[in-house]
C-alpha cells in the first residue's frame, strides 16, 4: 500500500491578485487519519473564503453540515466554504480516514461553491476515474514534483478543475451511483495502490466479499475481471509517464507497478498492439478507447 512517506500536503501562497482573483489554488493535499481527535470545524478556520473539495480514497470519515450528519464513504466527496457552518473529524468506529483535498479560491470558485450547494447536499459520489478527481491526483504529483512554480500556473489548474466540477456536477455519472459499495472500494484500491503490489486480492479484501463472489459482482459491474482494470490503470498511467517525464521504460514499470520493462512491453503489445517506445514516438497517451479488446 502507499507508504506515509508518500501523504502529504502542499501550500501556494501566490501573490498576483489579477490572477487570483479569478481562480487560484491555495493547498493540495493526501493524508490518512487514524487519531480520534482530527476534527475541523468551519466557523473556527482562519483561512476565510476558502473552498474546500475533499474526496474519500479509504476508511471513512463524517461531517456535520448545519447540524446535519453525513458519513463520508470511499468514492464520495464533500465541499464546504470556510467560513460556514461544518465541521468534519473521525467518526467512532472508523479506524482510519485517507483522502485527498484541494483548497481553491477566487470569484469563479466560490460561484461554483455556491451551485453545488444550491443542486446537491454536499456530499456526492465521483468515479475514481472521473476528470475531477484524475486532475486533483495529477495537481498533487505537479505539487509534490514542485512543478508548479508560478500564479499563472496555479490559476490554470484551479480554474480547470471548477469547470470540470461544474460539468461533473451537471452531468452526475448515473452508473457509479448504481455500482456496489463493495466495488467502489475495490476500484480505488486498484487507482490509488497501482504502484505497489496490489492485486485482485487486496481488491477482494476492500470489498468486503469473499474473492469468488467479489470477482464475480466485479466483472457484472465494470464488464472487467478485477486484474483487467487494474492492468489497464497501469498502462494509461505509464502512458502518462512516457509522454510527460525523461524516465526510462525500465524505471516507467517500476513506478506503475511492474518489475521490469521487459513485463510492460509484454502488457503494452498486448493491450494496445504498440510497445512503450512507440507510444513515446507517437506522442499521444493511451485512453480506455486504445485498450484492445
Amino acid at each position: 500500500m502507499r507508504s506515509s512517506q508518500q501523504h502529504g500536503a502542499f501550500a501556494f501562497r501566490f501573490t498576483e491578485q489579477h490572477v487570483n482573483e479569478v481562480a487560484q489554488i491555495w493547498s493540495v493535499g493526501w493524508d490518512e487519519q487514524t487519531n480520534p481527535i482530527y476534527s475541523w470545524s468551519g466557523t473556527q478556520r482562519k483561512d476565510v473564503g476558502k473552498c474546500i473539495f475533499q474526496y474519500t480514497l479509504s476508511g471513512q470519515g463524517e461531517i456535520e453540515l448545519d447540524g446535519i450528519r453525513h458519513r463520508v464513504q470511499p468514492g464520495q466527496a464533500f465541499i464546504v466554504k470556510s467560513h460556514s457552518n461544518y465541521r468534519y473529524y473521525l467518526p467512532k468506529g472508523s479506524e482510519k480516514w485517507e483522502f485527498i483535498f484541494l483548497t481553491l479560491y477566487g470569484n469563479e470558485v466560490e460561484q461554483c461553491w455556491e451551485y453545488v450547494k444550491q443542486t446537491t447536499n454536499q456530499v456526492i459520489r465521483f468515479h475514481p476515474d472521473s476528470t475531477p478527481i484524475q486532475l486533483i491526483k495529477k495537481m498533487y504529483d505537479k505539487a509534490q514534483n514542485k512543478n508548479i512554480t508560478n500564479a499563472y500556473q496555479g490559476s490554470s489548474l484551479a480554474y480547470q478543475f471548477t469547470m470540470e466540477l461544474y460539468h461533473s456536477i451537471s452531468s452526475m455519472d448515473k452508473l457509479m451511483e448504481e455500482w456496489p459499495e463493495s466495488v467502489i472500494s475495490a476500484v480505488l484500491v486498484a487507482t490509488n495502490y497501482y504502484q505497489t503490489e496490489v492485486g485482485p486480492e487486496q481488491m477482494a479484501e476492500a470489498s468486503g466479499l469473499s474473492r469468488y463472489h467479489f470477482t464475480r459482482l466485479f466483472k457484472k459491474t465494470t464488464t472487467l475481471t478485477p486484474i483487467q482494470y487494474l492492468t489497464k490503470i497501469r498502462v494509461i498511467k505509464a502512458s502518462e509517464l512516457l509522454l510527460h517525464t525523461k524516465y526510462s521504460v525500465d524505471e516507467i514499470a517500476e513506478l506503475v507497478g511492474y518489475k521490469n520493462a521487459n513485463y510492460l512491453n509484454k502488457v503494452f503489445r498486448k493491450l494496445t498492439g504498440m510497445s512503450p517506445g512507440q507510444v513515446r514516438k507517437r506522442g499521444k497517451e493511451i485512453s480506455n478507447k486504445d485498450i484492445l479488446s
